[in-house]
């Protein structure tokens, strides 16, 4: 984090209700500091009557959006499952070749992913990581919400310290769309979730053959530990811990991939614009792709589990009956310049 708190008294009463009392502000070395000073006056005019704690939250979390956000260069690549090696030494470590012959997946076929087709993106950014806890809880709050596993926080006495920076879990599809929207709200920027193509362009780094969205397109692990950083993470700890609050991990365990993105690969399945439908990929345009016009289900993607390759595809009911921590997403910056 580029970010860093300093005790200042806001002369324009930006977080205070003008009662001259000393507050803090926000500071970034990538966002200048007259965009911050906007989304703090938005915060203000939007949550008037909120806390100077949670209205900090609020611009913190605005403030970091941005400085997340991976400017990603468009292209054309084809989009699908592409095929892998049939007899590799081990799924973890695969090389895509010319020759290769077989399905990635079996659930390829069955959600229409083994179409490769091609597509053409323009630019955009995407978020280097996983919303949150911290920033899930601020938007939480500022519309008078309960955060998520909000009684079992109550029940083991924690803090929100403790889980701050794991992926947030999500019950609804529409919830993390309202996030994204909002963080576009506060910060003047046209921010939503991104599109099935978007998120598989960048997890791909920027279309590429590679079957993980990792530092070097590879799974290390042993047993139920994983490689980072040269050292075995033990990825069960705490995972079942406090009702479930942890079964998420915290972002940014692992090497990020060459766009400089993290847990694309690992984490959580993670929410896309897009309607779902198992043939889409068969008539899908090629400039700038939306998904169907309209659906029952959402698009998601990612690893949150045994699913192996970044190309794998499935839809998910737009509202679930609990907040499932193996459910996140992120968000991403519809606009062809950069926020920084």
């Amino acid at each position: 984090m580029y970010r860093k708190y300093l005790s200042i008294l806001i002369s324009g009463c930006v977080l205070t209700a003008c009662t001259g009392e000393t507050t803090a502000s926000v500071t970034s070395k990538t966002i200048p500091a007259e965009k911050i000073t906007q989304i703090e006056a938005k915060v203000k005019k939007l949550y008037p009557n909120a806390d100077t704690k949670l209205q900090h939250q609020i611009v913190d979390v605005a403030v970091e959006s941005l400085e997340s956000m991976v400017f990603i260069k468009g292209g054309a690549f084809m989009m699908g499952a592409f095929k892998a090696p049939c007899n590799p030494i081990s799924t973890d470590r695969m090389d895509w070749s010319p020759d290769a012959k077989c399905n990635t997946a079996l659930s390829n076929a069955e959600t229409g992913a083994n179409f490769m087709h091609k597509v053409t993106l323009s630019n955009y950014s995407l978020a280097n990581h996983e919303t949150t806890y911290h920033g899930f809880d601020a938007f939480k709050r500022a519309h008078n919400l309960p955060v998520v596993k909000a009684e079992n926080r109550a029940k083991y006495d924690l803090s929100d310290e403790q889980f701050k920076n794991k992926a947030t879990p999500t019950k609804t599809w529409q919830e993390a769309k309202d996030y994204c929207l909002w963080l576009g709200e506060l910060t003047g920027y046209p921010i939503d979730l991104p599109t099935e193509a978007q998120w598989e362009y960048a997890a791909r780094n920027r279309g590429k053959h590679l079957y993980y969205a990792t530092n070097n397109g590879y799974i290390q692990r042993k047993n139920s530990h994983y490689l980072v950083n040269g050292r075995y993470v033990d990825y069960t700890k705490d995972e079942w811990n406090y009702g479930g609050l942890f079964e998420s991990k915290d972002i940014k365990q692992f090497p990020p991939n060459p766009l400089g993105l993290y847990d694309m690969t690992g984490n959580v399945t993670e929410w896309i614009n897009d309607w779902y439908a198992n043939d889409y990929y068969q008539h899908s345009p090629e400039i700038d792709p939306q998904g169907p016009s309209t659906g029952t289900r959402k698009v998601m993607r990612g690893w949150g589990g045994d699913a192996p390759f970044i190309t794998s595809r499935g839809g998910e009911a737009i509202v679930q009956d609990k907040y499932y921590p193996t459910y996140g997403f992120r968000c991403a910056v519809q606009q062809t310049t950069s926020v920084k």
